[in-house]
This record gives C-alpha cells, structure tokens and sequence, in this order.
C-alpha cells in the first residue's frame, strides 16, 4: 500500500497535477503509458518462477526451492511462502498452479503469459 502512494505521488508530480485535482489512479497510468509498480513485481516473480521450473534438477537452487522444512512449526498463522505468492497471482490471472507449471515448461508461451495480463 505505501510503494502504491509513493508510486502515484512521482506519478502526479511528472505529469503536474495535485491530489485535489481528483484524477484517478488509473488516468494518470494511461497519460503516462506506465503499469503499476505492483504488477511490475509480480511479473518479475513469474519469470523467476518460470525460471525454476525449468531449471535443471542438479542446480542447487531449485534443490533449496523443492526442500521441506521438517519438524513443527511455531505457534500462531503459518508464514506466507514464496508458492503460496505465486499461487495467488497465478490463480488472479485465471490459472491453477498445476496449469502454470505446466504452461512455464514453454519458455515463450510463459513470457506471453506473465506480459500479456495486466491486473490491478
């Protein structure tokens, strides 16, 4: 929620107007051809999780991404993870996370995808 004020505040400051002006969020994107720096993020992590996906087994990272922590965790909410992110947005774009992982195995369809729906 701050990076989004932060974002809009430079935003209204180049294109020269103030918050009493009432302009939407979304007018100002559109004058400036800009998307918003949370898509811009989720896109990064997409291609990332594309990435993994069709890295090798051998590679030490994909090995300390598939690891399961063993033993119990500590009490209260359990802590968000790295998949669980990556569900989300893949699941706001209109896919299973089966279907994602399936579909990121294609390098250029994977880039099509995460390019092609913007959100938000």
């Amino acid at each position: 929620m701050q990076n989004q004020r932060m974002e809009m505040l430079d935003l209204r400051r180049v294109l020269g107007v103030k918050r009493k002006d009432r302009l939407r969020n979304s007018f100002i994107r559109e004058e400036l051809k800009v998307d918003s720096i949370l898509n811009k993020i989720e896109q990064c992590q997409l291609r990332w999780y594309g990435y993994l996906i069709r890295m090798n087994n051998d590679i030490p990272v994909k090995g300390v991404w598939e690891a399961k922590m063993q033993g119990k965790r500590p009490r209260g909410r359990p802590t968000k993870t790295w998949n669980d992110t990556i569900e989300k947005i893949v699941q706001e774009r209109g896919l299973t996370l089966t279907e994602a992982k399936s579909l990121a195995r294609d390098k250029n369809r994977w880039k099509q995808f995460v390019y092609s729906v913007a959100i938000k």
